[in-house]
């Protein structure tokens, strides 16, 4: 039983809801609370595998339950059911209808290696977060490639092949974007799904030199919120999956703190 609590910890009101969706086919030596915990510890503190602090289980274990759930899609079905959850709490519909995208260039460290570029609007050399969020910013999808994709043409490719697959996304009918997701994205979403893009262009505020635009400061809060976590700060991931997963653990954890 481990004695030291870290702030990253999950409590036990949150793991009771999450813990009936972890894929579990035998008992484990390990207990599946303090896998959690160590790698909400990981993404919060952004230590590597190996200083993971000795109270939790092995390094080595916390790695394999985590690429696991990678693979299967453990991380986005509590992701998922989560955000219904906390959207029930606000009395809102589990489905959301309205949802805001928007795109960060992050930098690369030297261990992430695959799937990199230059983004030539911010001449930032790294790769490119997407986000998809709600009106109450949380993360209904997330997806990590080179800094040198076109936001709209890729956008558009990632909601062709996840459309089906999230059910958060199928009662989507209005999306607040900036204007990189005119043209391409904006006519196919109303081609195929019916669903409108509207880019604000007027501010509704303005605080020094930042301009605030209407729905759209709410991904820009959830990006704030993701690197709160210092192992989203900058990339050090050397595969994108692994890179995209860290976004939807800190999201997780964000929502794990609401219950």
């Amino acid at each position: 039983m481990r004695i030291k609590t870290y702030s990253s910890d999950l409590s036990a009101r949150s793991w009771k809801v999450i813990k009936n969706i972890l894929p579990v086919k035998r008992k484990s030596k390990w207990d599946l609370y303090e896998i959690i915990n160590a790698l909400f510890y990981l993404t919060k503190n952004g230590c590597v595998w190996r200083d993971i602090p000795g109270e939790f289980p092995p390094w080595q274990t916390v790695y394999w339950y985590y690429r696991k759930w990678v693979k299967d899609g453990t991380w986005d079905n509590i992701n998922r059911l989560l955000i219904a959850n906390n959207r029930l709490m606000e009395n809102k519909d589990w489905q959301p209808t309205t949802a805001i995208i928007d795109s960060q260039t992050t930098k690369n460290s030297s261990t992430s290696t695959e799937n990199i570029g230059i983004d030539g609007g911010k001449l930032v050399k790294g790769r490119k977060r997407f986000y998809i969020v709600d009106t109450l910013g949380n993360l209904l999808d997330s997806f990590v490639v080179a800094a040198n994709s076109y936001d709209g043409t890729t956008a558009i490719k990632r909601w062709y092949a996840k459309y089906s697959e999230n059910e958060l996304l199928e009662n989507i009918k209005l999306i607040y974007a900036d204007g990189t997701f005119g043209g391409t994205f904006r006519e196919e979403m109303k081609r195929k799904y019916e669903i409108e893009v509207e880019i604000p262009i007027i501010p509704i505020a303005q605080k020094g030199k930042v301009e605030i635009h209407e729905k759209r400061w709410i991904v820009e809060r959830t990006i704030a919120w993701t690197l709160n976590n210092r192992r989203c700060c900058k990339d050090y991931e050397r595969k994108t999956e692994n890179a995209n997963a860290y976004i939807v653990i800190a999201n997780i954890r964000r929502l794990a703190n609401k219950i």
